[in-house]
């Protein structure tokens, strides 16, 4: 019943915070698939270890012979019959067999072992489609933020040239003002509209790419969560051994490990013990038939030994070492790709912290240019084209310092996530 409430929740909550979009985020589709495929996975390793276990099979069969069951004799003196019946037509066999694989030169325990590695890996799959599905969620999140803040710094501007307008209106009925410079300020109105209708226009992109991936209603309110990194040996230590994708590619190493012992499991006997409770007449009573005996129950063991299969087993040995060869390399190098990945990303991070502090007096240095300029143009002594400027680059750079700022953020949640899932979901409490 909880399960099915969780699954409802998100039609009827509007999502503000970004961490209540990552808890959400546990709806998505992907990774509602990716669970059931951990389902199917698990079964087959249950599957695979009810091998271990004794076979026990019923069996009941009824035959109706076509010409009763007799024996030919050729005698040399007269007076005995010259054929002789040893059985009856209608025959009932009953029969509870058991089997129990003694010994399969390892093959069951090492299909069993494997079975598990492949759950397990199917497991960690699932964390890191968790992994990344919270990258692309910070990403969206972050460009929210970027946007909301430049459709505000875009409505100040409309706020402003439109005060500017106004005066520039009662200057030019004063004959103060040319039409030229009406018009340009007018223009620069109609421009600031236009912007403002492409930033909202793509505010419901990302919201609705956010609201597919968390199947959940985005309003417009964006928070962004103070993120604290640790060190970055830290953070590369905690990649190369907790990663999800990097555990996943260590099981799948074991599997193969587990190809290889499979098949070298051919080199060595199979072993059965064998059973069954049988009994056979010529009714279902399976009392006899009169001519032989109705138990015929049995105990005994099987042993099949391959001496020569031509080279099969040899060759499939040899492929399983390659493979398991292949993925060691494969493996030391997604975990360079990783380190370089996670050193270019910290590199990237301070690139945007001195960007933030250079896009932040930027921001300060065109407010004080506006209020200059607005009051030169209250003066007479700027003109329309000088006003707008300055209003378009205040605006601007507000825009671009909230950009940076959303920019950081986002680099900070993909240094955690290259890191590990858990670094991420500890460092914001989730």
């Amino acid at each position: 019943m909880k399960h099915w409430l969780l699954l409802l929740i998100p039609a009827i909550i509007n999502a503000q915070d970004f961490t209540t979009l990552l808890k959400l985020s546990q709806n998505n589709l992907q990774l509602q698939a990716k669970s059931q495929e951990v389902k199917a996975k698990k079964a087959l390793y249950k599957l695979e270890q009810s091998k271990n276990y004794p076979t026990l099979d019923a069996k009941l069969s009824a035959i109706y012979l076509k010409d009763t069951p007799s024996m030919n004799f050729n005698l040399p003196f007269a007076g005995m019959p010259p054929k002789i019946e040893v059985g009856k037509r209608p025959n009932y066999t009953g029969e509870v067999g058991l089997s129990y694989p003694l010994f399969t030169g390892f093959a069951i325990s090492n299909l069993i072992e494997k079975a598990k590695l492949d759950f397990e890996k199917t497991k960690l799959e699932k964390k890191d489609a968790k992994r990344k599905l919270y990258m692309n969620i910070a990403s969206l999140y972050g460009s929210l933020y970027a946007l909301n803040h430049a459709i505000t710094a875009n409505k100040d501007a409309y706020k402003a040239i439109d005060d500017a307008w106004k005066k520039a209106s009662g200057f030019y009925k004063a004959g103060l003002l040319s039409p030229a410079d009406l018009a340009n300020i007018k223009a620069k109105k109609y421009e600031i509209t236009a912007n403002q209708k492409g930033l909202e226009n793509q505010r419901e992109n990302i919201k609705k790419l956010l609201s597919y991936i968390t199947t959940t209603t985005i309003n417009n309110k964006t928070i962004l969560p103070k993120i604290k990194l640790p060190t970055k040996e830290i953070l590369i230590q905690e990649a190369l051994n907790k990663r999800a994708d990097i555990l996943a590619l260590q099981k799948m190493l074991n599997m193969d490990e587990s190809d290889i012992k499979l098949a070298k499991s051919t080199y060595m006997p199979n072993i059965a013990l064998i059973g069954a409770l049988k009994l056979q007449g010529d009714t279902l009573k399976l009392n006899g038939d009169g001519f032989t005996n109705p138990n015929k129950s049995y105990i005994g063991a099987s042993m099949e030994w391959k001496l020569f299969d031509g080279f099969t087993t040899k060759h499939r040995t040899d492929a399983a070492k390659a493979k398991k060869m292949a993925r060691i390399l494969l493996l030391k190098d997604y975990q360079k790709n990783i380190q370089t990945t996670l050193e270019n990303q910290i590199n990237t991070l301070q690139t945007l912290i001195l960007q933030k502090e250079a896009k932040k007096a930027q921001y300060d240095a065109t407010q004080s240019y506006y209020k200059l300029t607005y009051g030169r143009f209250s003066n007479h002594l700027a003109s329309s084209d000088e006003l707008s400027r300055s209003i378009a680059s205040k605006a601007t750079a507000k825009a671009q310092l909230e950009k940076i700022i959303s920019e950081i953020f986002t680099q900070k949640c993909k240094i955690l996530l290259e890191s590990s899932l858990k670094e991420f979901e500890e460092n914001l409490s989730l």
